[in-house]
């Protein structure tokens, strides 16, 4: 029987109960489901998941994400994203963020299997922007309602800025900018499921709030920067090998804490582009 344990108020909780080393029944699949959407982070302690029950894990959520682009993957399961970072790693994922914003299709959750953790540090954190939302005076809500936000590829402009195989970073720039685009989204969002409504900014990749001068934008984005930043949003976890943990992309940042390098890390993601549900999910409501 799988039990539910929250670790915050705000967010986060412990699955038990699930036997990864065999196939997970739709019952199962669908309680998974609820309590993901419930607190919107869910964990599941030394798994010892292998990489093809981690792919099947993850397709009873939805349509999976094309390789990507940029990061290598597990050799043999090419839409499983592996990361790897040591001394000779950049970062780009130590700020608040919520996964590819900018994207036409917004993920609807991420899949993470810590393969290998440091012996300390290299903790993961999570925040609720429903909590966020919450919080917000009554009549910042009234003014924040109806705006809309410019999304793009932010901090991955570090990625791309550098000189490399004899084309300028200018270039890169350029051609990123073409290939990853932009997106146009509400600053107050509703989830696509249960409609409870979230506050919809990041700071990795909101560039501009529209209708705004850019010293206007930068105020507000400051701001609601300030504002997510509460612990009481919050939860952290420190990774063993072998934990899973499920994240709903669509209501949460969170941050991969880079205070453990030199020492080497590695994990396995998966991302799930399309909620299956959500459909039913909404007809049923």
């Amino acid at each position: 029987m799988i039990e539910v344990s929250k670790i915050t108020p705000a967010i986060g909780a412990v699955v038990s109960g699930i036997d990864f080393s065999r196939p997970i029944n739709p019952d199962d699949h669908d309680a998974i489901y609820q309590a993901l959407l419930q607190n919107f982070v869910i964990f599941f302690r030394d798994t010892a998941i292998t990489p093809a029950a981690h792919l099947d894990f993850a397709r009873g959520f939805g349509d999976l994400d094309e390789p990507h682009p940029l990061y290598p993957h597990v050799e043999g399961f090419e839409n499983i994203v592996l990361l790897e970072n040591d001394s000779g790693a950049s970062r780009d994922t130590n700020s608040w963020h919520t996964d590819l914003t900018f994207k036409v299709e917004q993920p609807f959750a991420s899949v993470l299997v810590a393969r290998h953790v440091p012996p300390v540090g290299g903790d993961t954190m999570w925040s609720s922007c429903h909590a966020a939302y919450d919080r917000l005076p009554d009549g910042m809500k009234r003014d924040l309602e109806g705006m809309q936000a410019i999304h793009d590829f932010g901090d991955f402009r570090n990625s791309f800025a550098g000189e490399r195989n004899g084309e300028s970073g200018v270039e890169r720039l350029n051609e990123s900018v073409s290939r990853f685009g932009h997106n146009i989204r509400p600053l107050i969002g509703s989830h696509p499921v249960t409609g409870r409504k979230f506050l919809n900014f990041n700071e990795a990749f909101v560039t501009h709030i529209v209708g705004l001068t850019t010293n206007e934008a930068n105020a507000l984005k400051t701001f609601l920067a300030n504002h997510m930043n509460k612990p009481e949003d919050q939860m952290r976890w420190r990774w063993r090998a072998g934990d899973l943990a499920m994240w709903d992309n669509r209501v949460t940042m969170h941050y991969a804490v880079a205070d453990y390098l030199p020492e080497y890390r590695c994990m396995n993601r998966i991302t799930v582009i399309r909620d299956r549900r959500a459909k039913d999910n909404m007809q049923a409501a």
